[in-house]
Parts: structure tokens; C-alpha cells; sequence
């Protein structure tokens, strides 16, 4: 993504990837925003589609991601999974930037098993170990801040199904790296 950044001709840049959208609200905000920019970088609320449905809570909604930024003033980061810009200070734009985030199951688990497999990668590179208190915390935090604190209940059996995802990728991405540190001897 940097390197995409890196050949902009323009120093504002918008950072889409191929399943995302802008809302009309969003388009209107980008414009009304790049005429008079009061920030360096912008953060807009991502809203996810899963199993057919728009979700409204949870980890599917807002899921505030930093896309619109100044390239002399914010970078991405080198994050192999889920880089993120970095710059400050963030000002938030007003509507969403549409996510199809699962075409069908099958395909979001396999993108699901990726990105914990790069994610435990780069935990065992920093030396990171991980206990069965990660293992079971993990999910259980997560279930607790985005399914019941967070309203995912809301959201249905989609609303269920995404945060039970995200619960086992919390559990997979620790159980990876436990068996990162046990090929190495740890």
C-alpha cells in the first residue's frame, strides 16, 4: 500500500481496497474536506456486509479505519497484516465506507486463516510468546467488548457468526504461535 502512496501524483490520497465503496455521504465529506483540509489524516466508519447483511454493531460497525490522508504528513505502516496509517493528528469524516467484507463463507475463513498465520508470524518475530491465559482471554474479551458491550447481538445470526469468527481468530492467531515457538525449541 505505501508503494501504491509512494507513486500518487497528488499529495492527498484515498486508500480503497477492491471490496470497498464510498457512501454518497462519505463522497460529499471527501469533497467538503479536501477544500479545506483541517487535519493531516481522516478516519471514516467502515460498514461490514456479512451473510448478506449491512451490520449496524459490533465489530462490524464502525469499524473506523484511517483511509484519507496527506502523504507529505502520513505513511502506512509495514504491518504484513492489517497495516494501518500512521499520522496524527486524526480528524473524522461523516459517512461510510461501504465493505463487502465475506462474498461467501468459504472464502472470508480461508482470508480469515491467513491473516491469523501472519499475524502469530509477526507476534514470533518480535519474540512474543503467548499462555493459555491469551488463549482463552482473548476470545472471551473480544466475545464480551463487541457482542454484548458493543450491541453485535443486534445484528442477528450475522452479527453471532462475524464475532464468532473474530473469537476464533483471536484463539488462532495465539494457538499459531504457540506452535511457532515449539518448532523453535520454546
Amino acid at each position: 500500500k505505501q508503494f501504491a502512496v509512494e507513486q500518487a501524483a497528488h499529495d492527498w490520497v484515498l486508500c480503497l481496497d477492491a471490496d470497498e465503496r464510498v457512501s454518497p455521504e462519505l463522497a460529499a465529506s471527501l469533497v467538503r474536506t479536501l477544500n479545506a483540509p483541517a487535519a493531516p489524516v481522516y478516519r471514516m466508519a467502515r460498514r461490514n456486509r456479512f451473510l448478506g447483511r449491512w451490520l449496524r454493531h459490533g465489530e462490524g460497525y464502525p469499524d473506523w479505519s484511517l483511509r484519507l490522508f496527506d502523504r507529505r504528513q502520513a505513511r502506512w505502516s509495514d504491518d504484513p497484516v492489517h497495516e494501518k496509517v500512521l499520522g496524527a493528528p486524526v480528524a473524522t469524516l461523516d459517512g461510510d465506507l461501504l465493505h463487502e467484507s465475506a462474498q461467501d463463507l468459504g472464502r472470508y475463513l480461508e482470508k480469515q486463516n491467513r491473516y491469523t498465520t501472519l499475524a502469530a508470524a509477526e507476534l514470533h518475530r518480535r519474540g512474543r510468546s503467548a499462555s493459555m491465559v491469551d488463549l482463552a482471554l482473548s476470545p472471551a474479551a473480544r466475545f464480551l467488548k463487541f457482542y454484548l458491550l458493543r450491541l453485535g447481538f443486534l445484528d442477528g445470526l450475522p452479527g453471532l457468526v462475524h464475532i464468532s469468527i473474530g473469537c476464533m481468530n483471536s484463539f488462532m492467531k495465539y494457538a499459531k504461535l504457540v506452535d511457532l515457538r515449539k518448532a523453535d525449541g520454546g
